[in-house]
């Protein structure tokens, strides 16, 4: 179990960074659809509860982002698929309240913390202000992680981190950079 734990944590630092090399919302959305199944299942393993909540709505948001944005679905659908996601918000909000209230820490408030900022970032349309969001996120999680000492989502923050100030502050500067790699056009 510890080797299968390891494994989708490093995994878990793949999937994120291919989530954050796009520069388009459609292939983002998508690759965020990889990094929830195995961030919810590594989370399960490694009981980080608020790891597998965040992923959980990350997917139903995901889901319905992609829909509304990309697809010609009934307005029905589509519909359900919101209150779906606000019973998961609503239910991440009490568990998240209760959760702190139950160990009050630094690095489980960062958390909760650092999982409404990823909200924020994945419910915006604008793939600038879903930059911004992830690279404060990049922060607040980063230190989170670090006070609850799990190192590969330090990494995957840090790196995280490292993408979006690229993408923010050296890109808009330097766009030849990124038009020489191949995956990392629209």
């Amino acid at each position: 179990m510890p080797l299968i734990i390891e494994i989708l944590g490093w995994t878990s630092v793949f999937f994120y960074i291919f989530l954050m090399v796009f520069n388009g919302m459609k292939n983002i959305r998508l690759a965020s659809f990889l990094s929830v199944i195995n961030d919810v299942s590594w989370g399960i393993l490694i009981g980080v509860m608020p790891k597998v909540l965040l992923n959980l709505v990350v997917g139903s948001v995901t889901l319905y982002r992609y829909l509304c944005d990309f697809t010609e679905l009934s307005t029905r659908i589509t519909k359900l698929i919101l209150v779906i996601m606000i019973a998961f918000l609503t239910y991440a909000t009490y568990f998240s309240v209760n959760d702190y209230l139950a160990n009050p820490s630094l690095g489980l408030l960062l958390t909760w913390v650092d999982f409404a900022v990823i909200l924020t970032a994945l419910s915006v349309k604008k793939i600038r202000l879903f930059q911004f969001f992830m690279w404060l996120s990049a922060f607040v999680g980063g230190y989170a992680y670090y006070l609850l000492g799990i190192d590969q989502m330090v990494v995957i923050k840090m790196i995280v981190g490292l993408i979006m100030t690229h993408k923010l502050f050296i890109h808009p500067l330097f766009p030849q950079v990124e038009s020489k790699l191949l995956f990392w056009k629209k």
